[in-house]
């Protein structure tokens, strides 16, 4: 499109560029240069060759292609040099180098523009932002998202990419891959007997020791709690039979020796469940289905004195001479674990329970929406709970888990109208279900039979497994357009994308609980990525819901950073619908930021203004964080170091840095250093 009419003749260069130049500051004031119809640069700011290092003698004339080097992804030039050829705008993220070598991340955006009454091209105005700070924590986030953060090992969400990359390598090839689950025994009894520190000890030396005895190429990874996954691949189809067990002998010398745990030797073993590409399936959900079959069958005749390992072919047949002898009525209390087949039984039995927990508004204390957590009863009695029985379950049966659930939640909702009591509920919705179509009709024909508005209700999107933007984009925009709101769950678990964030009308974001397990460890850093998780949820406006609260500081430190919501054991467990509405009359929350109360909480509040080297803004006698130094007995130095940063100068670097470290040694002892 035309954005300039000039009067003088076009062969009037100069004049010309004169016009261009002026109509691109009228468009923006962010002009990083301008090239001429060829792209040879005639035009350079002083903010550009900041960035770039380049002089701007050594820039005119020249293609920015130059700048470009072996880690610019070709898909994005590509695109770019076709954007720009149809005439449209380009905006895009590119990756330059800078004159002295080093690399940074553009924001680009390219305007076509055409100077007097040619319709043609006669330059291009390109806008230009460093954002290499912002991909770097991108790409920290990335990381956290795809690794556990106590062994190190890829996480959840990374194995099933991994099973699903091994799984479409190995299809039509002379190789198999082998994809197994592999549970710890007497692991539990570790952390139940010298607590979570030496079980998190022990699983980083078994990992360590695990790592030692895999052939390049095979994957470990934590999948949860004690469970592992273990893919295996390059295992050549005619000799698996030998060659697969000997693979696993070397692998279980992991556990032939104690760990050692301050001073104490501690024991455990394993049980290994493995499935075979593609004998036992040809996509990642039916070889882990088939591996989790094989770990149970591993498990039980484990029992028994027999090896530690099973396939899944020998599992099938230990499962159908089981079933024929009728042996069907084995119950938990003998000891052994509960049957897949139990807790599918107990879902189509309709045997599913209900249990709601609050989400508070860490604003004003006031509670206005429940979380509907799903659980199953069993023929004995026993209340399974949803880390026990969702790994069982395929897609079919998390369709009927999320109806029966939603259905009881709706009921439930209608029944506290009744009484007076008006509150919203969310329902956790797993992505396989998005696949079916008819998910925003049950949707719909339930809030109708139950009478309540679809903007009670949200629904909390399970990062369990990829999830597929085409596929389901269409599903959850007409559950959206029904007046429902959606929730990405687990945001830094592993399973969440940022790409999904801006991709799905998401409306809130729910933080991971697994964000504070090393708050303690290390608050800092901690403290930062809350912050910028929370941050993100502003800029993309969404709600943000905290979760995994469990004690007062958390607690604090949330409220202090500016989240919205919060969730967790500080504030109640999942509760009875019959108990929630008592509990909600009686709650009252007590976290006052005028008075902070726990080193975490102190260390947010200075830390929020240092980050940006910004001076408190309260009156020294006024400052929250004057109390809480006070009440810890602080010396004088303390004293000064907090007095510096309400100074109108702005903040002393040195002092802050030391109120941060005494702060940090507050909540957690370091080696020993001399504070005052």
């Amino acid at each position: 499109m035309s954005l300039l009419t000039h009067k003088s003749d076009d062969d009037d260069v100069e004049g010309g560029f004169a016009a261009v130049l002026a109509a691109a500051r009228t468009a923006t004031a962010d002009i990083a240069l301008i090239t001429d119809s060829t792209q040879a640069i005639v035009y350079v700011a002083a903010s550009f060759t900041a960035m770039t290092g380049y002089e701007q003698a050594e820039l005119m004339g020249r293609n920015c292609r130059f700048m470009q080097g072996p880690g610019t992804d070709p898909t994005t030039t590509r695109l770019m040099r076709d954007v720009l050829a149809s005439g449209e705008v380009f905006e895009g993220e590119i990756l330059n180098y800078r004159k002295n070598g080093s690399a940074f991340w553009t924001a680009l955006k390219i305007i076509p523009m055409r100077v007097g009454v040619s319709t043609a091209i006669t330059h291009y105005v390109s806008i230009q932002r460093d954002i290499s700070n912002h991909v770097a924590l991108l790409e920290e986030l990335q990381n956290l998202a795809l690794h556990d953060p106590v062994t190190g090992l890829p996480n959840r969400a990374a194995a099933e990419r991994a099973v699903e990359e091994a799984v479409k390598r190995a299809l039509n090839r002379e190789v198999t891959v082998a994809v197994g689950l592999i549970d710890l025994d007497d692991f539990r009894l570790v952390n139940n007997t010298l607590g979570h520190a030496a079980g998190d000890a022990v699983l980083q030396q078994w990992a360590a020791r695990m790592l030692s005895r895999l052939r390049e190429g095979d994957v470990l990874a934590r999948m949860g709690g004690d469970e592992f996954a273990l893919i295996l691949k390059n295992i050549p189809r005619s000799t698996a039979n030998e060659e697969l067990p000997a693979i696993l002998h070397r692998i279980h010398e992991a556990v032939n020796e104690p760990f050692t745990v301050d001073g104490d030797q501690v024991r455990i073993g394993m049980s290994l469940g493995i499935a075979l590409v593609p004998e036992d399936g040809t996509d990642s959900r039916s070889i882990l289905s088939s591996a989790d079959e094989a770990l149970y069958a591993a498990k039980k005749r484990k029992n028994h004195g027999t090896t530690w390992w099973e396939t899944a072919e020998h599992a099938s047949v230990h499962s159908q001479d089981t079933y024929n002898s009728g042996n069907t009525n084995e119950s938990s209390s003998t000891g052994e674990e509960t049957s897949p087949e139990v807790y599918r039984d107990a879902l189509r039995s309709g045997n599913i329970l209900v249990h709601l927990q609050p989400v508070v508004d860490l604003r004003d204390g006031s509670v206005h929406l429940f979380e509907a957590l799903a659980r199953l009863k069993l023929p004995e009695g026993r209340v399974a709970y949803p880390d026990e029985f969702l790994p069982h379950f395929g897609t079919e049966e998390l369709r009927v888990l999320f109806a029966g659930v939603l259905d009881r939640a709706l009921e439930i909702l209608a029944a506290w109208d009744q009484k007076g009591a008006h509150h919203n509920v969310s329902v956790n919705l797993p992505p396989a279900v998005l696949f079916d179509g008819t998910t925003p009709a049950l949707v719909q024909k339930l809030l109708h039979n139950h009478g309540v508005q679809p903007d009670r209700l949200g629904l909390e999107l399970l990062e369990s497994e990829v999830i597929t933007l085409e596929e389901q984009r269409t599903t959850l925009r007409e559950l959206v357009d029904l007046g429902v709101g959606l929730a990405m769950d687990d945001l830094g678990s592993g399973y969440s994308s940022l790409q999904r964030l801006s991709s799905f009308p998401f409306s809130t974001i729910k933080l991971d609980r697994g964000l504070f397990l090393h708050v303690t460890d290390r608050p800092v850093e901690m403290l930062s990525v809350i912050a910028t998780l929370i941050q993100l949820g502003r800029d993309l406006g969404m709600n943000v819901v905290i979760e995994g609260l469990e004690d007062e500081s958390l607690t604090e430190a949330s409220t202090v950073l500016g989240a919205p919501l919060g969730q967790g054991y500080y504030f109640a467990k999942p509760m009875a619908p019959e108990d929630c509405l008592r509990w909600s009359e009686s709650f009252t929350l007590h976290s006052h930021l005028s008075r902070i109360q726990t080193p975490l909480g102190a260390l947010a509040y200075h830390w929020q203004f240092a980050r940006l080297t910004a001076p408190h803004p309260l009156a020294l006698e006024r400052c929250p964080l004057a109390g809480f130094i006070k009440e810890t007995q602080a010396t004088a130095e303390v004293e000064s170091w907090h007095a510096l940063q309400h100074t109108p100068q702005g903040v002393h670097p040195a002092s802050s840095r030391f109120l941060i470290n005494w702060l940090t040694h507050h909540i957690r002892p370091p080696k020993p250093q001399n504070f005052p």
